[in-house]
């Protein structure tokens, strides 16, 4: 064999055994560097939302001690009787963050995040988005009015709990669509009272528009108005928008001049002759106020 041939040969031999050394040399030291392995408890099956364990939804294993989740259980005693709050898929090792307070009954309760209120609102099949919409969507809230034929956002980035009675984030099958009569979202208190406001007549319906996973730009502004918006300043601009209040109109005859006086609650509003009209609000003539009515016929002035 020539020479220039066995260099080549010989060179990509000591590079291929330098990296088997280095891939051995690493997996040993993840296997050893952190103190070995440590027994965490899993979850033996696949869990939904909302259940309370028990002894045949739980498993141990030995897993490396540098991929030990923070707040792992280890015991699997500790976790008898404790609630789930999300869907748990078979082999996760359970954290404390993945269960309800100790005491929690199993249940819409038990995921109701502090601080919110669980409340239904009535949907269609439309206005669900033909039932897409799954227990964990974000949602945006609108009302539409049919009879003014209007439609207001209200509320945005709200998380939905439930959609009908089920707490479940996907199907049996994990792709079908469930059409319910009800959708019930997650509020905070002062939210609660934006929604009953704006669905208190029965013309108001209920719109929702599910949200991707990315997020809006500008989210945060937006969300801050919408959240700290209130039904009260609607209700202070209703009397801008009432027809003005009622005038009266005195006729005066001066022989073949014809005087025309308007009042209304507070007094002589406009004065108008052949010479010209001038305001007049709050100077009432003594003689023109004992004749203030809503009409009155021409008079003559008798000298």
């Amino acid at each position: 064999m020539k020479p220039k041939t066995i260099i080549p040969l010989i060179i990509g031999l000591a590079v291929g055994f330098f990296a088997i050394k280095m891939g051995v040399d690493m997996v040993q030291k993840a296997r050893g560097a952190q103190g070995g392995e440590a027994l965490v408890c899993v979850t033996a099956k696949q869990i939904e939302v909302a259940t309370r364990l028990t002894e045949g939804m739980i498993a141990t294993t030995r897993i490396p001690s540098a991929l030990v989740p923070s707040n792992a259980f280890t015991d699997p005693k500790a976790l008898i009787g404790r609630v789930t709050t999300m869907t748990m898929a078979p082999g996760v090792p359970i954290t404390n963050g993945m269960l309800a307070p100790p005491g929690a009954e199993p249940g819409l309760r038990a995921i109701i995040p502090s601080g919110h209120r669980a409340v239904s609102v009535s949907v269609t099949e439309e206005s669900a988005v033909a039932g897409f919409i799954t227990p964990g969507s974000r949602v945006d809230v609108s009302t539409v009015s049919e009879r003014e034929g209007t439609s207001k956002l209200i509320l945005t980035d709200v998380e939905v709990g439930a959609v009908g009675q089920s707490l479940s984030e996907v199907s049996s099958d994990g792709k079908t669509t469930r059409v319910t009569k009800s959708v019930t979202l997650f509020l905070e208190q002062h939210e609660v009272q934006i929604l009953n406001a704006h669905t208190a007549g029965r013309s108001n319906k209920v719109r929702l528009a599910l949200r991707g996973n990315a997020t809006d730009p500008g989210e945060s502004f937006w969300s801050r108005m919408f959240k700290n918006a209130g039904t009260a300043p609607e209700k202070e601009s209703d009397p801008q928008e009432k027809a003005p209040a009622p005038q009266y109109v005195v006729e005066v005859l001066h022989g073949t001049e014809l005087e025309r006086l308007v009042f209304d609650d507070s007094g002589l509003v406009e004065r108008s002759s052949a010479q010209g009209t001038r305001s007049a609000r709050g100077r009432v003539a003594a003689g023109a106020a004992a004749t203030e009515q809503p009409t009155a016929a021409p008079s003559e002035d008798v000298e």
